[in-house]
């Protein structure tokens, strides 16, 4: 150590002002590339004795003069860089100035030892590279040591000019460095298949070069860092990369910075550097480099501006400084903005036959135009109306990207994986940015939404299916899009607006343009629109709505696709409905009750058909969501009702019985066995069900009334369709086929196999039943189910009689058992029966009777 101390002093003295770094750095690469050649050194592992001698040989030193000589240290690894890429055995060229090296030099200390040889070419077998690795790997550990000394970092943050231009000269060698160490770590891995020993130490460099950069940018004062990066943005001769990292690091910084205090200004102050970078047109027409230096740039600028938003804008809590720093953004949101209207003219489809195709091909553009927008979000949250003037040359051009990049996606299905991802990210940057100006200036937002609901905006399923993480977060910021533009626009604007829209969209779909689910999408921001809504604002509205709905129940389409728009129709019915008060309800459904039409008129006609269908699906989703209060309603169709059933038992059963003083003409039976033309019955049974159930909790009153008229005028034809004869391809819901191929439709539409929920034959008896309340509605009921279990010819009816006179047992309980001495002798037929199933149900309402009445029925079954 005294040796190494006293050699440190002489060479320090005889050197110059200018030399002294240079000289401790010549020092400390010597002693480690000799530990290199003395060790044999066969792995990348630092020797901690050789740092620790290090560290207190250079603690003898100023630190002025040990922070010179990292410079030094780190040009002489900048030396041994290239030397340690694959491939590369070129003569090394010495170095000449006072006591420095050369990597010829470094390289042959480390190999052969404190000898010269006239000429030395580079490492080039593993083995031979190793040592140098080490080298270079040490070099870096003891600049890091130096840095992590209390008396070094003391002095850089409190260092005059003269040491922060040597502090700004060591972070641009370090950019350098970084810079270059990745592109060789890339160009090596990329050039062989399979990875080899060295790309584990161009990584390894990498992080030590990263933690060392890392320290000293957080030790470089606020003045001397933001001069530094400033002076690399504006060199146009430096690699485009060196200042992408520092403009990364830039924004990085702001994030740690105090956003009230005076370095704050500073970093503000960086942003018409930024806003020029970010400005730079892209153009293809010239250099290839130019066109990725620009867009580098461009793309690496509005991330910066971005980030200084947030940290410097947007983070602020003092409304009055907001007040005075957003404007510094207003600038960068004009930039933002130029940006996205240049781009948004190569950004169309479909391609125009003399346009190229800026969509299909991948390129370095749609990383900027990603960037751009989620720049917008953030400066469109912190500008509010600061940004309206730029508002149309931000909203219009991103509404028309994303409604091209949605039709590419849709019609163009052989995507290649990296321009599909770069799409999720141009929808869900869009998207972020479309949500910014939605919250925000939402009555602004208006103007721009009759161009965006349309098949291939907003509703498009391109935003909206998918099961990757992508393309779960597009659908995410969809639908906060959705709430937004529900939330912020006045309804009186909006209702209009979106009843134009699933007009034009049933329209082209009717036209056979495969659009109707874009229309569900229309319906949903209608119901969250309405349900934001006052009474007092959707009274001059309930036109529209209901126009619009009518269309959606009107729509010519397959069972599946019409289930979804009857559930979504229902769904914003309701919405509007529960808005209403009673006396604004009637009035509403006679209408619709008017609208649905007369079955008569309506037994070929497939339009009248799905009307009468739509009009009882809206009739049970009010019953089940309004209960009583909708029994009034309800008072109004009790006799379409009845026609409806009758009508389904004139088609499904051998013999209809049709009630006293309705007139039908007769049909031909073929006719009459028309699938389609009973499809309003299973919501007709729904409907019922619901109300009776309603009815029933309010202690049967309603269907009572009229001295047991109405019990027995729906009693009638609903005991007819236990002998029904269902046709197994009968629409009946849910359309599931895995259920339909395990239950016939008699099963499904009688029984209620499948279809709890969706209204069936025992069930609305079950509820008929429940809501009568007395032995006298009740005796004409029973008689019917015994009736039923005693058909003969079809086993498949007795079951339906024995499941419906279980499930009114489970019902009612002990009040029925008035009735259960009729039932005995048929249930003890039922125990002998063919059919184990009918068997095992009538031993359950045997059992049941026993434990209501607690006692044994077995004699009563003899």
């Amino acid at each position: 150590m005294q040796l190494f101390t006293h050699l440190c002093d002489a060479l320090l003295y005889c050197s110059g002002r200018d030399d002294k770094g240079a000289v401790i750095a010549t020092i400390v690469t010597i002693f480690i590339a000799n530990e290199a050649f003395g060790t044999k050194s066969k792995s990348m592992d630092y020797n901690e004795n050789s740092l620790l001698f290090l560290d207190e040989l250079l603690s003898q030193v100023d630190a002025d003069v040990q922070i010179a000589s990292t410079l030094k240290i780190l040009q002489y690894i900048g030396s041994l860089i290239p030397q340690l890429q694959a491939n590369n055995d070129e003569l090394m060229e010495e170095d000449s100035p006072f006591f420095t090296l050369g990597a010829a030099d470094i390289c042959s200390l480390v190999l052969k030892g404190p000898q010269k040889d006239s000429i030395f070419l580079a490492p080039t077998s593993s083995r031979e590279k190793i040592p140098v690795f080490w080298t270079a790997l040490t070099l870096l550990g003891s600049v890091k040591q130096i840095y992590a000394t209390t008396l070094v970092k003391k002095v850089i943050r409190h260092g005059n000019d003269q040491q922060a231009s040597v502090c700004l000269n060591i972070w641009q060698e370090l950019m350098i460095l970084q810079s270059n160490t990745a592109r060789i770590r890339f160009e090596e891995a990329h050039s062989s298949t399979k990875k080899n020993a060295a790309d584990r130490y161009w990584e390894s460099m990498g992080e030590e070069i990263g933690a060392i950069l890392s320290n000293l940018q957080n030790l470089l004062p606020v003045p001397h860092f933001l001069a530094s990066v400033s002076s690399l943005i504006q060199d146009t001769d430096i690699d485009v990369d060196i200042q992408r990292k520092a403009i990364f690091l830039l924004a990085e910084r702001s994030t740690e910075t105090d956003n009230t205090s005076h370095e704050a200004i500073l970093f503000l102050e960086m942003l018409p550097d930024l806003v020029n970078l970010a400005g730079v047109k892209l153009s293809k027409g010239g250099d290839d480099e130019s066109y990725r230096r620009s867009a580098i740039l461009s793309q690496s600028s509005f991330k910066a501006i971005d980030q200084l938003s947030k940290s410097l804008g947007l983070s602020v809590s003092d409304d009055k400084l907001l007040k005075k720093r957003s404007q510094s953004f207003v600038p960068a949101l004009e930039a933002v903005a130029e940006s996205l209207h240049r781009i948004s003219c190569k950004f169309i489809y479909p391609i125009e036959s003399t346009g190229e195709d800026e969509i299909s091909t991948f390129n370095l553009e749609m990383q900027v135009l990603s960037s751009a927008a989620l720049c917008a979000a953030s400066l469109l949250t912190l500008l509010n109306a600061k940004c309206l003037a730029s508002l149309p040359k931000i909203a219009k051009p991103l509404i028309s990207i994303l409604t091209s990049v949605n039709a590419y996606q849709k019609n163009d299905k052989a995507v290649d994986d990296t321009i599909r991802q770069s799409m999720r990210l141009i929808q869900l940057s869009i998207l972020r940015a479309l949500v910014a100006a939605a919250e925000h200036v939402p009555h602004f937002f208006i103007p721009y939404l009759g161009n965006f609901l349309i098949p291939n905006g907003l509703p498009s399923p391109m935003l909206r299916t998918g099961s990757s993480d992508e393309e779960i977060a597009v659908s995410n910021m969809a639908d906060r899009l959705d709430r937004a533009i529900a939330a912020g626009s006045p309804v009186r604007q909006l209702i209009p607006i979106l009843s134009k829209s699933t007009s034009k969209c049933l329209k082209k779909a009717a036209d056979g343009n495969n659009v109707w689910k874009e229309s569900l999408v229309i319906f949903k921001l209608m119901k969250l629109s309405i349900e934001k809504a006052t009474r007092a604002e959707l009274g001059p509205l309930a036109g529209k709505i209901i126009n619009s709905l009518i269309q959606a129940y009107a729509f010519d389409c397959n069972m599946v696709t019409r289930c979804e728009l009857i559930d979504i129709a229902n769904s914003t019915l309701l919405s509007m409905v529960m808005k209403l008060s009673e006396a604004q309800l009637r009035p509403l459904y006679a209408k619709l009750r008017e609208w649905k039409g007369d079955i008569d008129k309506s037994l070929s006609d497939d339009l009248a058909i799905r009307r009468r269908s739509s009009f009882w699906s809206m009739s049970a989703a009010m019953s089940k969501e309004l209960r009583s209060i909708f029994l009034p309603c309800m008072s109004t169709v009790v006799g379409d009702i009845a026609r409806e059933l009758e009508f389904a038992v004139s088609c499904l059963c051998s013999a209809p019985k049709l009630s006293k003083g309705h007139k039908r003409q007769k049909m031909e039976q073929s006719t009459l066995t028309s699938s389609h033309s009973i499809s309003a019955l299973q919501p007709v049974l729904l409907c019922l069900e619901s109300a009776l159930k309603a009815d029933a909790h309010e202690g049967g009153n309603w269907i009572r009334g009229d001295d047991g008229q109405r019990y027995n005028q729906l009693l009638q034809p609903l005991a007819r369709l236990l002998t029904a004869s269902v046709p197994n391809d009968c629409a009946i819901l849910p359309m599931l086929e895995d259920e339909r191929n395990s239950a016939t439709g008699y099963e499904r539409l009688v029984q209620g196999v499948t279809t709890e929920d969706h209204g069936n034959v025992v069930n609305c008896l079950t509820s008929l039943a429940a809501a009568a309340g007395n032995e006298q509605l009740w005796k004409p009921l029973n008689h019917a189910l015994l009736e039923a279990c005693g058909n003969e010819r079809r086993s498949e009816v007795r079951q339906s009689g024995v499941k419906a006179l279980l499930s009114i047992i489970h019902a009612l309980g002990e009040e029925y058992m008035v009735l259960l001495p009729e039932c005995l002798p048929v249930l003890s037929e039922l125990l002998e029966d063919e059919d184990e199933n009918i068997v095992a149900l009538a031993k359950e309402c045997v059992q049941q009777g026993e434990e209501l009445l607690g006692e044994s029925l077995e004699d009563s079954l003899r």
